[in-house]
């Protein structure tokens, strides 16, 4: 016999203790596993990178007959983290509660906007307000309908989610962005590692395992050939380590304390097996946002943002995700809230004065600084640190709609999101299979219908150019940002590709694909036949690269941003007196690199 509501919510509530205890376990178990494992170098990061971007599109507003008002009095709440890529959001809502006369008012959207930093309790909220919709209830006022959280955090959020709602029928699914993290999330480590990145061996960062600011320590760890020691217990010399937290707050405590003395101590191991050796290690580094990074450098300092969305411009879009059974439900209420986010984003873009009305809102939101405080963190800042050394801070932008369609890939281009999903969902599935052993398919997670539907009723707003990188040819380089060699496989003294060579250049090109720093592509031989000769072969052999690249992507790869370099047999990396060493020095090295 079918229960009615109210036994059937009892009775749905009573689950989701169990899910939740799973959640906060995968949120902060830290990889604690019963047996020691390996450090890797994590495979398989197609990550986006950037230097910087062109100039923005003036904005469009979205056509509201294309788009029914539609929200009533009703005020479902949206969780929100501290992150100015919402500055837009907050400034569409006009207060923390919907206000009138507020562009989401205007659209019939009322939106109750809260903070929380902690997941494992966005998950536990979305889930009481699951279990209110699966029991019928239309309006639920238990829990949060809607939250906010990195994009590339969506596997392991996503992960969790399904574990507290699937047996209530519920699920959770992306919607849209709102902003993008510029700068402002970053991996924090000794100031000597920025300009050495093997110097991040042996470092010890506190961060929220599988978060996004810790994707971007281990992205930077792959991309210059460092393993990461998975294992929150042992300490490897030869890897990167990390510190468990919950979150970025409790990381950066955590470095103000060891910066103190507070230090522990820990099994040491090399490749996966212990060493009998007990070490005494301090932890050196953060995976952090604003305000984190400000205060991080205001009382420690000596570090330097090695890494951060500045560079993986594409990895952190700030994504909504809402009960996917309500929205279905309340399609006008779901595309008049994104219109309202997307014009507060060009209202945002377009006047300080706009930004300031958003930021003093956020303030508000946060219970934390002020307007000015986050406006300028907003825009991203270079200060010194407490000892005296110059720091990069803040960073973020915000998303109209032709952002939205650019990054899920609704306007042609590669679906740069997707490629976000897949790739930290396979790191984090790789280096913790047991607590994610599934990722779960991306068309599962991530409803684009309402974007879409924007887009067809909205052609102007649609049509605006989104922010995307531009290159200038040949402009000096300042840095290296990260250099790795890969093994592609030409015919004998040619420049044509042997059939091995084809995965290797798919994989080549997913990892930098979207990428937006300047690409350099350097070919290199063994010492076998004339100097000469080899030089010239490695020069062929670079540019059949960079020609491959074009041909395949050439959106992403315009000549501009491409250049080839030839060292024949000059810089061997291993020993030319054998075949291994020769296959080692046979080679194309692949460097991202800043410009001017």
């Amino acid at each position: 016999m079918a229960l009615k509501p109210i036994p059937r919510l009892i009775l749905i509530v009573a689950v989701i203790g169990g899910a939740v205890y799973g959640i906060n376990k995968y949120f902060g178990s830290g990889g604690l596993r019963g047996e020691t494992s390996a450090s890797i170098v994590p495979t398989g990061l197609d990550m986006p990178v950037a230097a910087g971007t062109g100039p923005q599109g003036a904005g469009a507003a979205i056509d509201t007959a294309a788009v029914p008002q539609g929200g009533g009095n009703y005020m479902p709440k949206m969780l929100v983290i501290p992150w100015n890529a919402t500055a837009a959001l907050h400034f569409a809502n006009g207060d923390a509660s919907t206000k009138p006369g507020s562009l989401m008012a205007r659209r019939g959207v009322n939106l109750l906007l809260e903070r929380q930093d902690d997941y494992a309790q966005m998950v536990a909220e979305q889930a009481l307000f699951a279990a209110e919709v699966a029991a019928g209830v239309d309006q639920p006022t238990k829990g949060a309908a809607f939250v906010i959280i990195m994009g590339d955090a969506l596997p392991g959020y996503a992960s969790s989610a399904k574990a507290a709602l699937e047996k209530m029928g519920q699920q959770i699914e992306v919607v849209g962005a709102v902003g993008y993290s510029r700068g402002e999330d970053k991996c924090m480590l000794p100031l000597e590692v920025a300009s050495n990145p093997q110097k991040a061996r042996g470092s010890l960062i506190g961060a929220v395992l599988r978060d996004g600011d810790w994707n971007i320590c281990v992205k930077y760890a792959a991309d210059n050939k460092i393993p990461v020691n998975p294992d929150v217990r042992t300490y490897d010399p030869e890897a990167m380590n990390f510190v468990s937290t919950t979150s970025f707050v409790e990381a950066d405590e955590k470095l103000i304390a060891a910066s103190k003395g507070a230090c522990e101590t820990r099994p040491v191991v090399s490749k996966g097996r212990a060493t009998g050796e007990n070490r005494r290690v301090c932890q050196n580094g953060t995976a952090t946002w604003t305000p984190g990074d400000v205060k991080v450098a205001r009382e420690v300092g000596g570090l330097a943002s090695v890494a951060s969305t500045k560079e993986y411009m594409w990895q952190m879009p700030s994504t909504i995700i809402g009960n996917k059974q309500w929205m279905e439900k309340h399609p006008e209420y779901v595309s008049n809230m994104l219109a309202a986010a997307f014009e507060g984003s060009d209202a945002v873009k377009s006047s300080d004065a706009n930004l300031l009305i958003g930021t003093g809102i956020l303030a508000k939101v946060m219970k934390e600084q002020d307007a000015q405080w986050w406006a300028k963190y907003h825009k991203g800042v270079v200060e010194n640190d407490k000892q005296g050394h110059p720091i990069s801070l803040g960073g973020s932008t915000t998303n109209n709609l032709a952002d939205n369609l650019f990054l899920f890939g609704l306007n042609g281009n590669d679906n740069l999101y997707k490629r976000v999903y897949t790739v930290f969902g396979n790191i984090a599935k790789e280096m913790y299979p047991k607590d994610m052993p599934e990722l779960i398919a991306y068309d599962k997670v991530v409803n684009t219908r309402y974007l879409q539907a924007l887009a067809s009723g909205s052609a102007a707003a649609a049509a605006v150019r989104p922010d995307v990188p531009a290159f200038t040819q040949n402009a000096p380089a300042t840095s290296t940002f990260s250099k790795r060699s890969w093994a592609v496989e030409f015919d004998s003294g040619k420049a044509t590709f042997r059939p091995e060579a084809i995965p290797v250049l798919e994989q080549m090109i997913d990892q930098i694909t979207v990428s937006g720093l300047a690409v350099q592509i350097a070919g290199h031989t063994d010492s076998s036949g004339d100097p000469l000769a080899n030089l010239a072969l490695s020069k062929r052999r670079a540019e059949a690269i960079s020609q491959w690249l074009q041909a395949n992507a050439p959106s992403s790869f315009p000549k501009e941003r491409l250049r080839t370099r030839a060292y024949g047999d000059q810089q061997p990396v291993s020993d030319n007196s054998t075949a291994e060493g020769k296959a080692k020095n046979r080679r194309v090295e692949v460097s991202l690199i800043r410009t001017e």
